[in-house]
């Protein structure tokens, strides 16, 4: 996290690129094993949305995209992709379940009880109640109990190597055993949660630095690919 008002020089690789720097690897990719553009490409190009999406929608996210490519040259571009990413998310909500519509879901639920201000949380509730998103669209989901089976199995190999003094513990498929898991996740719940906490923090201006927004790609795409998908197909 960077602190604000520092008075510490500026990194290097953070500074106005030069037409003969421009091009130079942003060195920090190299900690996380990103050597390459091709790593990040292959990574990117996984997540894309489908010919139900409209054109102006595709075009938002591959600037998105593009710009996840281009953070092997400034780091930084991280988080401005993610900020991309998600900024696109409401654009093609909007478009797709239309103001008028969403305004009205806003009245019913202030009907009942239940407030929510006009913004990406409400939009993403509306997806929900509707079942234009569900649980088993998303990877993490589908992997709950293989995610659970091997945290569990992290934790024995770490007690195992304190207990013993082992220098090392060979990984062993064989003892991960997802059958002993069964994760009660509501997915789209969580997803309902953060992905606006998460949008505020960009729009509300941030000095974060990662590079942990692969995951965020992955689940916006599901979502706008499932939501303009599903809204195609009820209209027929």
């Amino acid at each position: 996290m960077d602190k604000l008002n520092s008075n510490a020089p500026i990194y290097p690789a953070d500074e106005l690129r030069t037409p003969v720097n421009v091009l130079a690897p942003d060195q920090r990719n190299f900690h996380f094993g990103v050597t390459s553009l091709e790593v990040l490409y292959a990574r990117i190009s996984q997540c894309s949305l489908n010919n139900f999406v409209p054109e102006d929608i595709r075009v938002q996210f591959d600037t998105a995209r593009n710009l996840f490519i281009h953070s092997f040259y400034v780091y930084r571009f991280y988080v401005v992709a993610e900020s991309q990413v998600l900024t696109t998310l409401e654009l093609a909500l909007r478009e797709c379940i239309g103001d008028k519509t969403l305004a009205a879901f806003q009245k019913e639920l202030k009907a009942s009880g239940v407030h929510f201000t006009k913004g990406l949380r409400l939009y993403l509730e509306y997806l929900a109640q509707h079942q234009l998103i569900k649980n088993e669209d998303f990877p993490t989901w589908q992997q709950r109990n293989r995610i659970a089976a091997v945290e569990a199995y992290l934790f024995k190999t770490s007690e195992e190597i304190d207990e013993h003094g082992l220098g090392e513990y060979l990984w062993d498929e064989s003892e991960i055993d997802e059958s002993a898991f069964d994760i009660e996740l509501d997915y789209v719940k969580v997803l309902c949660e953060t992905l606006p906490k998460i949008r505020n923090i960009h729009s509300h201006g941030s000095t974060m630095l990662h590079n942990q927004v692969s995951l965020s790609f992955v689940n916006i795409s599901i979502i706008i690919n499932k939501m303009f998908e599903r809204t195609a197909i009820e209209k027929k």
